[in-house]
């Protein structure tokens, strides 16, 4: 008989008696988690399944093994390291996977050298936040676009004031469009981001990052190095603390 595992509204599996006794055994599954069988409507916690059935003996290897049918964001990891769903969620210790650093600069910093750098810096810093995400998901067009957008802001500034030099009157519409079309790309860069983020950090590290749509709309880069900050600290110390 198979089993399903619930946590945080999202359900993993499934497993096979054995398997759950084993994931408790090592810290992967919680008697408390709900679970279900393939034939059974209702959720109940493990330890209902389980019962007084002793659970098998830890393996003496220090990298557990994961489910094989682990889905993203299961319980499980397969690096070696013990990961509890409850962790994004409160500051506490939790075992980090030995994946990429993200950049470590408070987003503060990154406004104040932004604001003195008339918003130059802001752009340079996506684009080292988007060749992050290019480093931890080789499929992502994020940078590309990034570096597309860059282009077309500045692009179009610089039409817009040889118009001025020129004494042309009006805006240049050529101008304009690029111009539209750097905030187009920009947005198109940042929700990238945002989802190979969301996917890399709820699968090879799994974390259960989830990340607000509206912040990204406004305060993307600032937004992104929060999170980047906050897991650059889990990293170094093991604690993960609160999604905020």
């Amino acid at each position: 008989m198979k089993y399903y595992i619930r946590r945080d509204l999202n359900e993993y599996g499934p497993y096979t008696l054995a398997d759950l006794q084993r994931y408790v055994a090592q810290g992967n599954i919680s008697l408390s988690d709900l679970t279900r069988s393939e034939g059974m409507t209702d959720w109940v916690p493990v330890s209902q399944v389980i019962g007084n059935i002793p659970p098998p003996a830890p393996s003496a290897s220090p990298y557990p093994a994961a489910p094989a049918a682990s889905p993203a964001g299961s319980p499980s990891q397969t690096a070696g390291t013990v990961y509890s769903g409850a962790a994004a969620y409160g500051s506490q210790p939790v075992s980090a996977l030995a994946g990429p650093m993200p950049p470590d600069f408070h987003w503060a910093l990154v406004l104040l050298i932004g604001f003195f750098t008339c918003g130059i810096f802001l752009w340079v810093w996506l684009l080292v936040e988007a060749a992050f995400v290019k480093k931890i998901r080789p499929q992502s067009n994020a940078l590309i676009f990034g570096i597309v957008a860059l282009i077309c802001s500045y692009g179009g500034q610089f039409i817009r004031v040889f118009d001025l030099m020129n004494h042309r009157a009006g805006i240049s519409p050529f101008g304009g469009l690029v111009g539209i079309a750097s905030i187009v790309l920009y947005f198109v860069a940042v929700f990238t981001m945002k989802s190979e983020l969301e996917q890399y950090y709820n699968s090879v590290e799994p974390i259960n990052l989830r990340l607000n749509g509206v912040m990204v709309f406004f305060l993307a880069v600032f937004y992104f190095q929060h999170h980047f900050t906050r897991i650059s600290r889990w990293k170094k110390t093991g604690i993960l603390e609160p999604q905020g």
